[in-house]
This record gives C-alpha cells, structure tokens and sequence, in this order.
C-alpha cells in the first residue's frame, strides 16, 4: 500500500473522521489548519501533526485535503501556498474540479457519508467518488482512498451534483421527516423518544430489502380514507398538511406504475 504525506486545511467534522483513519492506516498527517486555530491544534494532536494559523502547506506534504465549507474552497483554494508537487483535493460533493484553479494536481476525494463531531463513521464501509485533472493526481487519490474506505468510484463534476443530491434526499430530507414525526408525537403528548426503536427498524429494513420494496403505510396501501383522517389531524400545521399530501401523492403515484 502508498502511503503518504497528507495535510488538512480545515479541521471539522470531516477533516477530523478523514485524519484520524488515515493516520490509523499509516499515513503521516503533516500539518492541520483552521481558521480559529483551536480546532486544527485539537486534530494536530490526535494525529501527530503539526498545526498552522496561514495556509502554507510543508513541502514534504504529497497530497493536501481540503476539508472546508462548500462556499469558502474556491477562496481557500485561491489563497493557498504549496509546493508544485503536491496533490490538492477538496471533498465537497457539490463543488466542481475547476474551483481549485489548476489545470494539474488537483482533485476531488468526496466520502459519500454523514460526519458527526467525535462519533466518526466506520470508514470501512464509506465509499470514495474521486475525480483529478490527471493521471498522477488521480493515482494518489485512488490509493488514499482504497487504504481507508469501502472502495474508490470515479465520478466527474456533474455526475456527483447528482450524487450529491441524492445524498441530501437519502439524508437530509429523510432526517427532517423524524423531526416532523417527533413533532407530531409532541402534538400529541407522546414522548418522541418512543419513536426511536421504529427509526431504528425503519432504516434496518430499507438496508434488507432495498427502500423501494420496504415502503408501507397508507399512500402505498392507497387507503385514501386513512389519509384523509390524517391531514384532518394535522390542522395545527398548514405546513405539515402540504408536505402530507405532496409525499402521499407522490408515493401512491410512484407505486401505481409499478403495479402496471
């Protein structure tokens, strides 16, 4: 296996799960960067690295992640000093290549996962959708991520917007709906945490079968009088009656075509 000399600039909830595994799998971390400091000395510590208030980057460092907000890369990436040998990558899923402004060296390493501070996902299981402006660029990112992850996929700029959207339907709309359901519980006096187990059971079985053959419920059932019941139910929310109504729609819809 490669191994290299990697530095961050960034020190968040991606940077911190992306060092400590690839630390873990003997990469050297060189040096760490953030803006305030604290977290980047923090991760430097972990990690064995040094850590930077600028953005100069060590001329011993082979490849450079940076680990920032979607909005700041391109500033980042316009801002830094670094050796013409070095590899810099960002890991926005919705950022393109050409933010970094270089025409060689330069990549995107995207982990298709959710970050959580001090809880790091297992990046075992996490796959790596990669993309570089050349061959070498791209050699260095293959092997760092096939030293860490799940596996390594190629993916251009527009194809992973795409997966970067179905990411936010996977995760981000998906989470909001517990939150709505917690709400509702709350509505109801019901203490949301009871909830949970069905959360848990819920995701397991999407996992079993795949999401499409797991659906169930009233839509799918095409019990229009049980929906009817419930948007009646949720006249202290306008809101929560659109969004009802859009999703039942669109999961009676979905599942008719493919009783054709």
């Amino acid at each position: 296996m490669s191994t290299y000399n990697i530095s961050f600039i960034g020190a968040g909830n991606v940077a911190e799960s992306l060092a400590t595994g690839l630390a873990s799998a003997g990469h050297r971390i060189v040096s760490v960067a953030s803006r305030n400091g604290i977290s980047a000395r923090e991760l430097a510590k972990k990690t064995g690295a040094g850590y930077r208030l600028d953005l100069t980057v060590p001329g011993e460092c082979d490849l450079l992640l940076i680990c920032v907000t979607d909005k700041t890369v391109a500033e980042v990436a316009a801002s830094i000093v670094i050796s013409p040998h070095t590899v810099i990558a960002h890991t926005a899923g919705s950022i393109p290549i050409e933010a970094l402004g270089r025409a060689s060296g330069a990549g995107v390493f995207y982990p298709l996962q959710t970050f959580t501070k001090a809880f790091p996902p297992d990046l075992r299981k996490v796959p790596f959708f990669i993309e570089a402006t050349d061959s070498l660029a791209m050699e260095v990112l293959r092997n760092t991520g096939e030293s860490i992850g799940a596996g390594v996929w190629e993916c251009d700029s527009e194809s992973r917007k795409k997966l970067h959207l179905a990411a936010v339907f996977t995760n981000n709309f998906s989470n909001f709906m517990m939150t709505a359901g917690e709400s509702v519980a709350r509505e109801a006096g019901i203490d949301p945490v009871l909830l949970r187990p069905l959360m848990e059971e819920t995701v397991r079985k999407a996992l079993r079968t795949g999401p499409e053959a797991a659906q169930t419920g009233p839509a799918v059932r095409h019990d229009t009088g049980t929906v009817k019941s419930h948007i009646e139910l949720l006249s202290f929310s306008p809101q929560y009656q659109k969004l009802y109504r859009l999703v039942s729609r669109m999961i009676a819809g979905h599942y008719r075509k493919r009783e054709k």
